[in-house]
């Protein structure tokens, strides 16, 4: 009977100090570098979804009645900005909750030129800079601060755990930057030279010492000419290091690089840039595994 009363007292502590468990915030993210973000700082307090599916191409990705029910359920919705990822707005015109908060990660950057416009039927998506400002570790940086202030306005009881969450994941990133540098300090200066299918790699090239000597397309969307085969045909003859990059979203894009490699005797390597995938899951590991790319094709 002693045993009875002391393991019933012991429940009734277990009971009044395990703390209940809150509400979880519903995130809804446009896509999938951006809600890896969101996870490392909202933890075990958020659900996080991405509106385009790992390994999918934001570009040609076009939204079904599955999205949005997901936009209609966000207390949260968090997008890139910069033209990148506008069709939002339409969906949340249509879909979205009153009082639901909206985020857009880049605001407040500065957006270098020569970008390209994602969704070319849209005036509103016409933008003359490069969004993928991610691809540059201090910009993810910024875009985790403004991640946690949005975490933090929509549920300010949990303000303590995303703030503390996210200077561990800045303290990560930081070290992850430097380590990049380093990596990068391999690579002679004359071989930093980076041919891709589009205009995606602006930041990494400004912020890791690289050029973008050239990209086949301005506009991801759009079928390359063969003036622009040809230009990039005669630019890659001229070159110490014949090497292209493709990225694994874009196939269309990889089959028109393919044909370039293979025209010119070069070398097609992948890096990622719009979309995590099953094997690259997070952020962290698509820089390293891009950077460890970088150094084996032009070292």
């Amino acid at each position: 009977m002693k045993r009875m009363v002391i393991s019933l007292v012991l429940v009734a502590i277990v009971v009044v100090v395990s703390p209940v468990s809150g509400h979880e915030l519903q995130v809804v993210t446009t896509f999938s570098i951006l809600e890896d973000l969101v996870q490392q700082v909202g933890g075990d307090r958020v659900i996080v979804n991405s509106l385009v599916p790992r390994g999918s191409d934001p570009h040609s990705w076009e939204p079904t009645p599955r999205e949005a029910r997901m936009v209609a359920q966000a207390e949260l919705l968090i997008a890139n900005g910069g033209g990148f990822d506008d069709w939002l707005l339409g969906l949340m015109k249509n879909a979205a909750k009153v009082d639901s908060l909206l985020v857009f990660a880049s605001q407040g950057l500065e957006a270098l030129e020569h970008g390209h416009a994602h969704g070319e039927g849209d005036d509103h998506n016409h933008h003359h800079g490069d969004p993928h400002f991610w691809l540059n570790v201090p910009n993810s940086i910024f875009y985790v601060d403004q991640i946690t202030q949005g975490l933090v306005t929509a549920s300010p009881d949990d303000a303590s755990y995303f703030q503390e969450r996210s200077r561990a994941y800045i303290e990560e990133l930081v070290e992850l930057d430097e380590w990049i540098v380093g990596e990068c300090e391999k690579i002679p200066r004359e071989n930093r030279v980076i041919v891709t299918y589009h205009n995606a790699f602006s930041y990494l090239a400004e912020g890791y010492g690289f050029e973008v000597a050239e990209f086949l397309v301005t506009n991801p969307e759009a079928e390359p000419s063969p003036r622009d085969l040809a230009r990039l045909v005669d630019l890659l003859g001229g070159m110490n290091k014949r090497v292209l990059f493709a990225e694994p979203q874009l196939t269309s894009g990889t089959r028109y690089m393919q044909a370039l490699a293979k025209e010119v005797g070069g070398e097609l390597y992948t890096l990622y840039s719009d979309s995590l995938s099953t094997e690259i899951s997070t952020y962290v590991e698509m820089m390293k595994y891009n950077t460890r790319t970088l150094v084996e094709a032009l070292e």
